[in-house]
């Protein structure tokens, strides 16, 4: 099978023995790829001459990504600039005072707690060189909580991260976890600011190459859900021997205030 990606998506399919070239054109306007995007064939970046001539083996990964512009760069160095070297002058003292009645809350704004029932559902067992798919229930599956009953109405960020990268490179070339925000009756939050909830947009992608990720939930409900709605592995080669490392993924969630 081969792994095919641009930004956030991607595509398992058997397109062994075709082009790159070919490969390009079939997902182009399916994965929405520009036609100027560059291509890399397992981490290493192929020139556009050689699409045509690279014939993909099984197990390979393409990516396709897009340069940006030196000019961007360059208009913020020279925006930065200006920020520094301007200033405000002024003369004469002005001077005044005011108490501002403000108080504290003895408490956390929000509170995040593992899914213990969803975290012990998502199993699966990994042979080597081996790919399968990660089984979630309809809505996808709970592993976080997140708790703003406190009566905080503000912007959130909800970050979630693999804690043992180091390890699970050890066992899987990839490790897909697609990941939203629910309610607790599986309805989707609007995670990605577009003003609209939607299962099919509002998702962000865990990967071993992306160990963090960060979800932006509208509304404020008082409890919502971190939610894996669908995941995919391919494991490392190892006949021999003892592998080292988990085979389980730990996952942080860290709850800011935005």
């Amino acid at each position: 099978m081969i792994e095919i990606k641009y930004k956030n998506q991607y595509e398992v399919t058997d397109l062994a023995g075709c082009t790159v070239s070919e490969a390009r054109t079939r997902y182009q306007e399916e994965l929405g790829i520009p036609a100027k995007a560059y291509v890399k064939l397992n981490g290493s970046k192929l020139k556009a001459k050689a699409e045509a001539e690279t014939v993909i083996n099984d197990d390979d990964r393409l990516s396709f990504g897009v340069s940006h512009p030196r000019g961007v760069y360059y208009l913020t160095a020279l925006l930065l600039a200006l920020a520094i070297t301007g200033g405000v002058f002024a003369s004469g003292f002005i001077n005044g005072t005011a108490s501002i009645n403000a108080s504290t809350v003895q408490s956390n704004f929000a509170d995040v707690t593992a899914n213990t029932t969803g975290l012990a559902s998502l199993t699966w067992t990994a042979y080597g060189k081996f790919s399968g798919k990660i089984a979630t229930s309809t809505n996808g599956t709970a592993i976080f909580n997140v708790d703003t009953s406190s009566g905080y109405t503000g912007d959130l960020v909800v970050t979630v991260s693999y804690g043992n990268v180091d390890e699970l490179l050890s066992k899987y070339r990839v490790l897909d976890l697609q990941l939203g925000m629910t309610y607790p009756d599986g309805s989707p939050m609007d995670i990605n600011e577009d003003g609209t909830a939607n299962a099919t947009t509002d998702w962000v992608m865990l990967t071993l190459e992306n160990g963090s990720v960060s979800l932006y939930p509208g509304g404020t409900a008082n409890y919502t859900q971190v939610r894996v709605t669908k995941g995919f592995y391919i494991t490392q080669v190892k006949p021999n021997g003892v592998w080292g490392g988990s085979e389980d993924p730990e996952l942080f969630c860290e709850v800011a205030q935005r």
